[in-house]
């Protein structure tokens, strides 16, 4: 099995190439692989939630950390945290990342410095595995050098934000600054306790807190974010207040940066998509929109796929797949989910949120996540051709799918 070579190993191994007598690529590739569907890797990180990633076009790489494997009960994760780290290579498959990182941790926040090919981690928490109790927040800077493939702290948290989990960072490349806004500061799992702190950091200067000022969100968690280049503004969207009763939010913020000031582009209700915890929204510069995948809404998880024209003020479906229609309880028991309770596309990916989602050559790969309904983790690889507007499945999951997906005759619908 040959794997392809990026363009920074490229670049290194040809002059290694030409002293050993071995033919050195042409020319540096420039674009995506020639097949982006193609997997030839044998090798995939195991089932988990709790991650993010980031994305480097010019490693042709989307990197993931850590996460949480634990069993899940009553849609709720057991603690089992991970310290691994993998890359996915469109093109190839993944490949796991030997070496010193992190500690184990779920939840954290990443960012990505495009000049300086590497990806920002942020906090997190973690809790050994097995055990219970109040977990420990995690307040660590960490970089991940796209080229090397290597791990270095930045900044180990003696100063700066308190330990904190689900805050949400972006890279500012004309300020060379990285952002950190929110997040939960509670260590009791069942106390919640959001923050509205925005803090910046730089490699000179280390952390300082800032103020905000304009139209705020209200206060809240488990929101979905990321980062207008563009604008220079950290878009933030829906989200929950943190007292896993209330109906969560589908309203639409934008905070700019470095000023700090907040601006409302959508204020939710009629004509937003469903209220959600944990959307995975992505900004699709190439048409200049925000893109919303999946997240955890009022009835269940959910696998639509919808934009927000950043220039414009209204929400547009993009690819609806499964319809929600609720409902609990079968076979006798009333915690189970019937079949009814979704109609099911199945060619778009099973229904999940706190998964893996990056934009990349025109379109947003998808891995992993946790599916309410099923109790479980997933451990599938998607992509979606933003150009076409179709789902391609490259590597099946083995766990976490609907008895429909996985092609079991269930009376139930997951088991």
């Amino acid at each position: 099995m040959t794997r392809p070579i990026s363009r920074p190993r490229a670049l290194f191994l040809a002059p290694l190439l030409f002293v050993l007598g071995c033919p050195a690529p042409s020319e540096v590739p420039d674009g995506p692989p020639e097949d982006l569907d193609l997997i030839l890797s044998e090798d995939r990180p195991s089932k988990r939630s709790e991650v993010l990633a980031v994305a480097d076009e010019a490693s042709n790489s989307i990197v993931v950390f850590g996460g949480n494997q634990g069993v899940i009960v009553s849609q709720i994760p057991r603690a089992d945290y991970l310290d691994d780290t993998w890359v996915f290579e469109p093109g190839f498959g993944w490949t796991e990342v030997e070496g010193d990182g992190p500690s184990a941790r779920g939840r954290y926040a990443t960012a990505y410095d495009r000049v300086g090919h590497r990806m920002l981690l942020f906090g997190g928490r973690y809790r050994p595995t097995g055990e219970t109790g109040d977990y420990s927040l995690r307040r660590d800077l960490w970089a991940f050098d796209f080229t090397t493939r290597t791990w270095s702290e930045l900044d180990a948290g003696d100063e700066g934000p308190s330990g904190r989990y689900y805050p949400v960072a972006a890279w500012d490349e004309e300020g060379a600054a990285l952002y950190l806004y929110g997040g939960a500061v509670n260590r009791d799992a069942l106390i919640i306790q959001p923050s509205s702190e925005l803090w910046r950091w730089t490699d000179g200067g280390g952390w300082e807190e800032l103020s905000t000022s304009g139209d705020a969100p209200s206060s809240r968690v488990f929101f979905g974010s990321d980062w207008d280049a563009q604008r220079r503004e950290l878009l933030l969207f829906a989200g929950q207040i943190g007292d896993f009763q209330s109906l969560a939010y589908n309203d639409l913020y934008a905070l700019s940066l470095p000023s700090g000031a907040w601006r409302e582009l959508h204020p939710g209700g009629d004509g937003a998509p469903f209220t959600r915890m944990h959307p995975a929204i992505r900004v699709d510069a190439a048409r200049d929109r925000l893109l919303l995948f999946g997240g955890h809404t009022d009835i269940g998880d959910n696998n639509d796929l919808r934009a927000f024209p950043l220039s414009d003020d209204s929400w547009e479906e993009v690819y609806i797949a499964d319809e929600v229609m609720g409902g609990l309880g079968c076979n006798g028991n009333a915690s189970e989910v019937p079949q009814s309770f979704v109609e099911q596309d199945l060619s778009a990916p099973e229904r999940r949120h706190r998964g893996l989602h990056a934009i990349l050559w025109d379109s947003l790969f998808v891995f992993g996540g946790m599916h309410s309904e099923c109790s479980d983790h997933l451990d599938d690889t998607w992509r979606f051709d933003l150009a076409t507007s179709r789902w391609h499945e490259l590597i099946p999951a083995r766990s976490g799918e609907s008895c429909l997906r996985r092609g079991e005759d269930c009376q139930c619908l997951c088991n």
